[in-house]
């Protein structure tokens, strides 16, 4: 443990006039930071404006403490932006047309901070989207993954959404989706795929190909889990609409490959989010009568969420499984034993199970025309 005094000297010293001093304050600010113990002692003794003075300075080494050291405490405090000073946001934006080292130390620094919707928009404003998106093609892969999960940050807020799409970011992240040599930057840039599939920009998704793109990510072996559920919970997504079904019915030989690995993840009962968004495409695509009738004579699905009608599955799995079920059981060629036991599932559900919702989803069920 270091001595709060000892701390604030240092502070001190990385305001000294002697570059020399300066340099090595900074570097053991740098190494402190990496304990979170330090980091609240840091902020304590006022570490923010000296950060903030290697920020604006035109020295390379200062400016690699600042951006490190700010990647460490941010994630110590509740509210980020108060370690950012005036010109602190462009001075890392600035960053991003600087050294590599510099580059990936400025993106991680950003991410960090853009925890917070406050600066999630600041960090926009400031001009970061045209230096990052030629970083999405950069030959570092590090770097490539650094400036995609900013990216990915940045997506979460519903007003950088249209900037991000009219800045022709979608493409680019189709690209990278494929690239499972990369699996963390394959997983954020999903991920920011599926932030911006809502309902305003659906459709400029399904028109720029992502379907397609995401399609064979899914059918991929070497597609990792935690990149199948992002892509999985675009397809859940935009799987409703009626554009995206039509461009599946026009693949079938692809769509068949996709039903049986849904089917396979669905049947292992092993990772339940997988099974969730896995339910959320095939309910979402069989609103298509041609892919409904692909979904009821190429898999056992109902059958399989037979299994998942009781009072022990999560609520908000069994509400998809539910809605899946209620799209598929009336199909005319479904098996009269396989339709009396999922109602009689639903019945013993609905007797024992004690949410509401789900007791409401279970007789809306019952209601429907058999």
């Amino acid at each position: 443990m270091v001595r709060d005094g000892a701390v604030a000297q240092l502070c001190d010293l990385a305001r000294h006039e002697d570059d020399r001093i300066r340099k090595g304050a900074g570097g053991t600010i740098l190494n402190l930071s990496h304990v979170d113990v330090h980091s609240h002692q840091l902020l304590r003794c006022g570490v923010v404006e000296s950060l903030h003075q290697f920020l604006v300075s035109q020295d390379q080494h200062l400016q690699f403490y600042a951006a490190a050291t700010l990647s460490n405490i941010s994630v110590q405090v509740d509210d980020p932006s108060l370690l950012v000073r005036d010109k602190g946001i462009e001075c890392l934006v600035d960053l991003l047309k600087s050294t590599d080292r510099l580059i990936s130390q400025s993106c991680v620094a950003m991410r960090n901070l853009a925890s917070q919707p406050q600066l999630q928009l600041k960090i926009t404003e400031c001009g970061v989207l045209e230096p990052l998106y030629s970083l999405l093609r950069h030959t570092d892969t590090n770097i490539q993954t650094a400036a995609l999960s900013l990216l990915h940050n940045l997506s979460i807020l519903e007003d950088n959404e249209a900037k991000i799409i009219n800045m022709g970011y979608v493409p680019e992240l189709s690209l990278v989706v494929r690239q499972w040599q990369i699996p963390e930057g394959q997983r954020h840039a999903a991920a920011t795929l599926r932030n911006l599939a809502t309902p305003t920009h659906t459709q400029t998704l399904i028109t720029s190909g992502v379907m397609e793109v995401l399609l064979s990510v899914v059918t991929n072996a070497k597609t990792i889990s935690p990149v199948l559920h992002e892509v999985t919970a675009v397809l859940a997504v935009l799987s409703r609409e009626p554009e995206a079904q039509s461009r599946l019915a026009s693949q079938p030989a692809s769509v068949l490959d996709m039903l049986q690995l849904l089917s396979a993840h669905i049947r292992a009962k092993v990772d339940l989010k997988l099974v969730f968004y896995c339910l959320g495409i095939i309910g979402g695509m069989s609103a298509s009568e041609k892919l409904r009738d692909m979904v009821i004579k190429k898999t056992d699905i109902l059958g399989t969420l037979t299994h998942y009608i009781t009072p022990q599955t999560p609520p908000d799995l069994i509400k998809v499984v539910l809605w899946t079920t209620d799209i598929l059981y009336t199909h005319p060629t479904i098996n009269h034993g396989v339709k009396n036991e999922l109602i009689a599932s639903v019945n013993y559900l609905k007797d024992h199970v004690e949410d509401t919702d789900v007791k409401d989803a279970c007789e809306d069920l019952l209601a429907s025309p058999r």
